[in-house]
């Protein structure tokens, strides 16, 4: 049966406008659900008191660091401009240490071994020895190679280590006694510095990797 041309023309209107519909409702609901799902998994950034509850310490104004003169593990001198372009988590022990100072390590390996390729690449542990008598540059890198290759250590004249570490927060001191064996009072606080080369924070003993894990993604959008 044949209908009239301006039926037809109806017809075909009415089906395209049809499928112009459904198009648009196939989009609109592929981006509602996108955005859901970014909204979803993407990191949230936690305010101060969540910081705090996840014991995490992040500062209103980034700090410059103090003037120091150190060296690394690898016999490199080592100044402020050696923790520019990459973020610094940094832990204050020594290598003498019986307890506090594998654990920690133990688990910042653990948390960096669970990173990214690409955010390897933006994050750095540093141990910063706080027992520069006995941590030659030798004995930092040999200590630091069992935990992982990519584990920095930081070392230098007393004066200038108690510096670097009061000036992150992490004063120290030689326990009377001991001998040669003594050891070292020390926090179990670790520094976060950022890219810029400025102290943001902390994140105060005993960490996690669960907590570093939880905070990191907030200093990293915010510092």
């Amino acid at each position: 049966m044949a209908y009239p041309e301006p039926f037809e023309e109806v017809c075909g209107e009415r089906k395209r406008g049809i499928q112009i519909t459904v198009v648009t409702i196939v989009v609109l609901a592929t981006l509602f659900v996108g955005g859901f799902f970014w909204a979803f998994t993407r990191e949230r950034v936690l305010s101060q008191e969540e910081l705090q509850a996840n014991g995490a310490l992040l500062f209103e104004t980034a700090r410059k660091l103090p003037a120091f003169s150190l060296a690394n593990d690898k016999g490199e001198a080592v100044d402020a401009t050696w923790f520019e372009g990459q973020w610094d988590i940094v832990f204050f022990g020594f290598t003498f240490c019986p307890d506090v100072c594998p654990t920690t390590l133990a688990l910042l390996k653990q948390y960096y071994e669970q990173l990214t390729p690409e955010q390897r690449a933006d994050t750095r542990i540093v141990l910063a020895s706080v027992d520069p008598a006995r941590d030659t540059v030798s004995q930092l890198s040999q200590y630091l190679s069992f935990f992982h290759e990519d584990f920095r250590g930081v070392t230098g004249e007393f004066l200038d280590v108690h510096r670097f570490a009061t000036g992150l927060g992490a004063p120290f001191n030689k326990v009377p006694g001991g001998g040669e064996n003594y050891l070292v009072d020390h926090s179990g606080n670790v520094a976060l510095i950022n890219p810029n080369g400025h102290f943001v924070g902390i994140l105060k003993a005993p960490i996690s990797v669960e907590q570093i894990n939880r905070v990191m993604p907030t200093f990293r959008a915010l510092r």
